[in-house]
């Protein structure tokens, strides 16, 4: 129903924002990275995700259209609510997720308060398939590497071979410094598969 609010930071709590838009403050629930860094009265822009409830009309909100495409996803998988959804984006980026996922990593999930082993283990599973391979390639906090297409490429390429989106990915980051082309990205990420 809303795709974005954009307006004045009234008000910053411990898990939602007031934001001030044509003389009406919305109640956001929102990540506590971007809590914590909002400035009171600067400009805000959340995109946000309205929850329907019987009794209940809740906004949450993120910075970018990732983060509500993820928050999507999560809240998507039975047992994660809203509230859980928002407790992972609390603790990890959505680029973060997206690698915690394709490298199966349960454990990252775990750390978000709120989610459980089982819980965290079926995120990965539900999710592993409906991931996106460009956001699996993200380079790692801090690097400067973007995701070339070349990379991509040869990801898609070794999905469309067979192999599974989590496997193909691993293969093609673990030599992403040796090749330039997709090409040679394939054959090499090919060799690194036939070893395991």
């Amino acid at each position: 129903m809303y795709a974005f609010i954009k307006g004045t930071l009234a008000a910053a709590a411990e898990n939602y924002a007031v934001i001030e838009c044509g003389g009406i403050g919305y109640k956001v629930y929102a990540p506590r990275r971007f809590l914590e860094q909002a400035k009171l009265n600067a400009p805000a822009k959340l995109y946000t995700h309205l929850v329907v409830k019987e009794d209940e009309l809740s906004l949450y909100g993120f910075e970018t259209d990732s983060g509500r495409e993820m928050f999507e996803r999560l809240i998507g998988i039975s047992g994660i609510g809203p509230k859980a959804g928002l407790s992972i984006l609390s603790q990890m980026t959505p680029d973060e997720v997206a690698r915690a996922i394709f490298a199966g990593d349960a454990k990252a999930f775990s750390k978000a308060p709120g989610i459980g082993k089982k819980t965290a283990e079926r995120i990965v599973l539900e999710l592993k398939d409906k991931m996106d391979i460009k956001s699996a390639l993200q380079a790692e906090p801090g690097q400067m590497q973007t995701v070339s297409s070349a990379l991509e490429e040869a990801a898609e390429a070794l999905t469309s071979l067979g192999y599974q989106k989590a496997e193909a990915v691993a293969a093609v980051r673990s030599v992403a410094s040796l090749a330039d082309t997709a090409e040679e990205l394939i054959l090499l990420a090919l060799k690194r598969l036939d070893v395991r």
